[in-house]
């Protein structure tokens, strides 16, 4: 498998957020079918494609933009790669727990949004928005890997055709899909990615204000020669569970607290009523 666990985190999260944008999608073109409104599908479609081709525009022009300033400026490439995963760790975070809790009510939201829009272009902006809004939150997350490679983009590319297939088995097929155990399961995945993006913006912080581990406290692991983390299997752990072979005190209490904190606000707001079982009686209609 070697250097292919990179695609992993980006699958995981493009995953994720494709299957979000495809229920809202689904549920816009059932509620415009169920009021004889299939004539306003291609606004539908229009949107899709406006919101992905924003999300790729804005996601090329920022990795060109960030490669120049760094080539410009290499001292400032450390400083920027921190930036971006901070600025990605906080989308994520907030999209975990915001859409855990908004999730139930979604599917009544979306309806009454439609039913509220009698033009073409409002259907549109709808679908827009909400693609949109997954777009830009992976586009900031993929950027954040632009050293990395192609790797990375092909992981979120799969991570596309894997929702664009849930959504046609959801509404194409009918199929009633275990959305709760999907939800749980990607979340909890999302959780450990982003705790891993947390320990790499601490690193990259560290390193652009003076040397590797200036700042980040004592070392509490140093396993480089038994399972380095840019080699198989190491590789694999750094990229599903933010593994490193240096570890400092700072980065373990870092990870610790936001994985313990924030999972915490996660389980507790599904087993309350939050996102999963919402989305899936959203989409099975119950």
């Amino acid at each position: 498998m070697g250097n292919w666990a990179l695609a992993i985190p980006s699958f995981v999260i493009t995953l994720r957020e494709g299957v979000e944008a495809a229920l809202v999608v689904g549920i816009v073109l059932t509620v415009l079918g169920q009021t004889q409104r299939k004539d306003l599908y291609p606004w539908v479609g229009a949107g899709v494609a406006a919101g992905v081709g924003l999300s790729l525009a804005g996601g090329g022009l920022l990795v060109v933009g960030l490669q120049r300033l760094t080539q410009m400026r290499p001292r400032l490439q450390y400083g920027v790669e921190a930036g971006l995963e901070l600025v990605a760790a906080g989308l994520l975070t907030w999209m975990l727990l915001w859409m855990t809790r908004q999730g139930r009510g979604m599917a009544g939201l979306i309806r009454q949004q439609v039913s509220e829009q009698r033009q073409g272009w409002g259907i549109a902006l709808l679908v827009l928005a909400a693609v949109g809004r997954e777009g830009v939150e992976t586009v900031i997350f993929i950027t954040a890997q632009f050293r990395q490679g192609g790797l990375p983009l092909l992981g979120a590319l799969a991570g596309v055709a894997g929702a664009v297939l849930v959504g046609y088995l959801l509404f194409g097929l009918g199929m009633r899909l275990p959305l709760r155990t999907f939800f749980l399961v990607m979340g909890s995945g999302l959780l450990l990615i982003v705790g891993g993006l947390l320990v790499s913006a601490l690193l990259h912080l560290s390193k652009a204000l003076a040397e590797a581990g200036t700042g980040l406290g004592m070392l509490v692991w140093d396993t480089s020669r038994w399972l380095p983390d840019g080699e198989w299997p190491g590789l694999l752990l750094k990229v599903l569970l933010g593994y490193r072979d240096h570890l400092y005190l700072l980065q373990a209490l870092i990870y610790g607290l936001f994985v313990g904190g924030v999972g915490f606000l996660y389980y507790r707001s599904l087993t309350g009523g939050g996102s999963a079982p919402g989305k899936g009686s959203a989409v099975q209609g119950s």
